[in-house]
C-alpha cells in the first residue's frame, strides 16, 4: 500500500529520504517527519514490495519471502490479472496530487483504498480529501490502517476516530469494509505484533463499523510474524500482493484464497501521475457493489450525509423498551430463518434453514462477542437490537432476505431474493397499515419488532425442512429445495430431481456457493434416472450433482479452475479436488459426446 520506496532515517536534522534500491536517495516531498510519527518505529515505513526489491532479495529468500511457497506445499494458481475484470487501486500521500478521480472512474476503475493511519498517532495528510473526492467521483472506497507499533486496541482506536471524522462509518452506500495492512516494516515484523493483538484490532474495528474488516497480508508475513496462526483472520476477506508473476496468483493464507489481488506496484491509472498500485477483485461488479451496500443504479453517498440518506441498509436506533422473542438451540421457524439471514448480513454466515442448531448458535455467539454482548449464543432483546438493519426500496442482501422471510410468513407471495423492490415495499406498507404503523414501506425498528413478534398466518413461500437430517441421511425433494432456496441457489431445471439426495451433498453445494463468493449456481442433474449407476458414489445414491457451466455458471467454472487442486483426468475429462466446509469435493468437467457440457461434482 505504501509507495515503492520506504523512509530512511538519516540522522541529524529530522529530514526523511526516500530509499529506492535502484536509485540514489531523494528528498521526501515534505522534507520533515510526517505528523504523528516518531524517529523510531513509526519512521521505518517500508513498502510491502520490499521482498521484491533488488537489494533485499538475498536476505528475503532465506525466510521464504517473495515466492509462492517456501515449502512447496501450496499450489500456484494459474490466472493472470487480466482474467479479472473488476479493477481498483490504492493511494496515500506518496502518490502525486492532485488526483483526477473522475478520470479514473470513467476509465473503468471501480474501487480505491486510501491510507488513513499508521500506528497510534500518524494520519495520512491526503486521506480526508481523497476519501471525499473519490466518493463524489462514484468510486467505491474505504480507508486502510498500516499496522505498526502499539497495541492492537490502541491502533484500532486511533484508526476508528480518524476515519469517522472523515465521514466513514462502514455502512453508507459506496463504502467498502475497512482494511488493516499487515506487512513488514523495514524487513522486520511490527513491534509487539501477535495473533491476539491483530485479533483485538479486528474485533474493535468490526464492532465499530458492523462489518468484517478486509486484511491485507501475505502467507510469508503470517508464517513469519504471526507464526502461522491465522485463526483471527478467518472472517476477513483477504487482499494479497503478488507482482511480476505472469499467471501466478498469491499463495493462500490458512488455506483461504484472495478476494482482492494487488498485482502490480508500477501500474498506470488515468487521472494519476506516476506509478500506482493496481488491484483486481475476484468476483463480479454486482458482488462488489453489494459489499459496498449499493443497490442497482445507486451512486455512492457523500461522506457526512450518513447512511440513513441513501437507499442501502442502515443500522437503526432501536427503542430500548421493545420486547423481542427469545430464540435458542432447538427453536425452529420463521424467526430463526430471519435471525440466520441477519447474522449473514453481519458477516456471520450460517445456513438459513429455520433450525437453530450448533452452527447458528456459534454464529450468534461470534456476533455477540464482536458487539460487546454476553456470548451465550441465545438471541434475546439485546442481540435483536444489534442484529436488525433498516431496509427500504433499493436495499439488497441478507438483511432484505430476513425481512422478506417475515413478510412471506404473513401470507405475502413474495420471493425471498434479497432485492427490496416494489413487491416487498407494497407488502411492507400493507403490513404496517394492518398493525397501526406509518405505512411508509420502510422496515425500521418498530416494523421489525411487529414482524418478529406477530403471529404468522401462513408458512413462508420457502418453508424450512420439517426436521433435520443427519449428514449421511437422505432429504425429500421439499427439504432439499427449501435449503437451496434459503441459500440463494436456483431450483433445479428441467426434469432434475433431488428426492433422496444426501443432506451432505446439499450442504456441499451450499458451501460451494459461499466459498466462491456467491456465484450463481444452477443445478441441472440430481437423483433422476438416466445417470450412470456405477459405484457407490453415484447420482442415484445422492452423492452427485450436475451444475451448469454456460452463462451464469462461468463464475463457478472460474472459481473451480483457479482455486481447487487439479488432479489426474477421469478418462478425457479434466478433474479437480478440494474441501468445502469439511466436505470433500471432486469436480469433473464433463464433455459428453452428445453435448451438454457441465460440472459433475461428487460430495463425500
Amino acid at each position: 500500500m505504501e509507495w515503492r520506496s520506504g523512509y530512511r532515517w538519516d540522522g541529524g536534522t529530522p529530514n526523511l529520504h526516500l530509499v529506492d534500491a535502484a536509485k540514489a536517495p531523494h528528498q521526501a516531498p515534505s522534507g520533515r517527519v510526517p505528523a504523528g510519527l516518531t524517529m523510531g518505529e513509526e519512521v521505518r515505513i517500508i513498502s510491502k514490495k520490499t521482498a521484491l526489491q533488488a537489494g533485499a532479495m538475498a536476505a528475503v529468500a532465506a525466510v521464504g519471502f517473495g515466492v509462492i511457497s517456501a515449502s512447496g506445499s501450496e499450489r500456484a494458481q494459474a490466472s493472470s490479472p487480466a482474467a479479472y475484470g473488476v479493477k481498483g487501486f490504492d493511494t496515500s500521500h506518496h502518490n502525486a496530487h492532485p488526483i483526477q478521480w473522475s478520470t479514473a472512474a470513467r476509465s473503468g476503475y471501480s474501487f480505491v483504498f486510501h491510507k488513513a493511519t499508521q500506528g497510534t498517532g500518524y494520519k495520512d495528510p491526503t486521506f480526508r480529501g481523497d476519501f471525499a473526492a473519490a466518493s463524489r467521483a462514484g468510486l467505491m472506497n474505504a480507508p486502510y490502517h498500516m499496522y505498526s507499533s502499539g497495541s492492537g486496541a490502541a491502533q484500532a482506536a486511533h484508526f476508528i476516530t480518524t476515519v469517522r471524522a472523515a465521514g466513514y462509518n462502514g455502512r453508507t452506500a459506496g463504502q467498502l469494509p475497512p482494511v488493516v495492512d499487515l506487512e513488514t516494516l523495514e524487513g522486520s515484523c511490527p513491534s509487539g505484533i501477535s495473533s491476539a493483538q491483530v485479533g483485538a484490532f479486528l474485533s474493535a474495528t468490526r464492532q465499530a463499523f458492523g462489518v468484517n474488516p478486509i486484511v491485507y497480508t501475505s502467507k510469508a508475513f503470517t508464517d513469519r510474524c504471526l507464526r502461522g496462526d491465522v485463526s483471527v483472520l478467518k472472517n476477513s476477506p483477504l487482499w494479497q500482493p503478488r507482482y511480476k508473476s505472469g499467471t501466478r496468483e498469491p499463495a493462500p493464507v490458512g488455506g483461504r484464497y484472495w478476494s482482492i489481488w494487488q498485482h502490480t506496484e508500477t501500474g498506470t491509472v488515468p487521472g494519476l501521475r506516476g506509478n500506482v498500485d493496481v488491484n483486481a477483485y475476484r468476483g463480479t461488479l454486482t458482488q462488489l457493489r453489494t459489499l459496498a451496500h449499493l443497490s442497482p443504479g445507486q451512486p455512492p453517498a457523500q461522506p457526512g450525509t450518513g447512511s440513513g440518506t441513501g437507499t442501502g441498509t442502515t443500522k437503526p436506533s432501536t427503542p430500548s423498551t421493545a420486547v423481542w422473542p427469545l430464540i435458542k438451540t432447538g427453536t425452529r421457524g420463521v424467526n430463526v430463518t430471519t435471525a440466520q439471514h441477519l447474522l449473514a448480513a453481519a458477516g456471520h454466515s450460517t445456513t438459513a434453514d429455520g433450525i437453530y442448531g450448533p452452527a447458528t448458535r456459534n454464529a450468534a455467539a461470534a456476533f455477540q462477542r464482536s458487539h460487546g454482548l454476553a456470548a451465550d449464543g441465545i438471541i434475546g432483546p439485546n442481540t435483536w437490537n444489534k442484529l436488525i438493519q433498516t431496509v427500504r426500496t433499493g436495499s439488497s442482501g441478507s438483511a432484505v432476505k430476513a425481512a422478506q422471510a417475515q413478510l412471506a410468513g404473513y401470507g405475502n407471495r413474495i420471493a425471498v431474493d434479497g432485492a427490496f423492490g416494489p413487491a416487498t415495499r407494497n407488502a411492507t406498507a400493507a403490513f404496517q397499515r394492518s398493525h397501526g404503523l406509518t405505512a411508509d414501506g420502510i422496515i425500521g425498528p418498530k416494523t421489525w419488532n411487529k414482524l418478529v413478534n406477530g403471529t404468522k398466518t401462513s408458512t413462508p413461500t420457502t418453508p424450512a425442512p420439517t426436521k433435520p437430517a443427519p449428514s449421511n441421511g437422505k432429504l425429500t425433494q421439499r427439504q432439499a429445495l427449501a435449503q437451496l432456496a434459503a441459500a440463494g441457489i436456483k431450483a433445479p431445471v428441467g426434469r432434475t430431481s433431488l428426492a433422496g439426495v444426501r443432506a451432505r451433498t446439499i450442504q456441499g453445494v451450499i458451501a460451494l456457493k459461499k466459498a466462491s463468493g456467491g456465484c450463481t449456481i444452477v443445478i441441472t442433474g440430481g437423483t433422476e434416472s438416466g445417470h450412470s449407476t456405477r459405484g457407490n458414489h453415484s447420482h442415484a445414491n445422492g452423492y452427485k450433482l450436475d451444475l451448469r457451466t454456460r452463462d451464469e455458471g462461468r463464475c463457478v467454472t472460474n472459481w473451480i479452475k483457479t482455486t481447487q487442486r487439479k488432479g489426474a483426468p477421469r478418462g478425457t475429462d479434466a478433474r479437480w479436488h478440494g474441501t468445502l466446509n469439511g466436505i470433500s469435493a471432486e469436480y469433473v468437467y464433463e464433455i459428453p459426446r452428445s453435448g451438454g457440457v457441465h460440472w459433475d461434482i461428487t460430495f463425500i
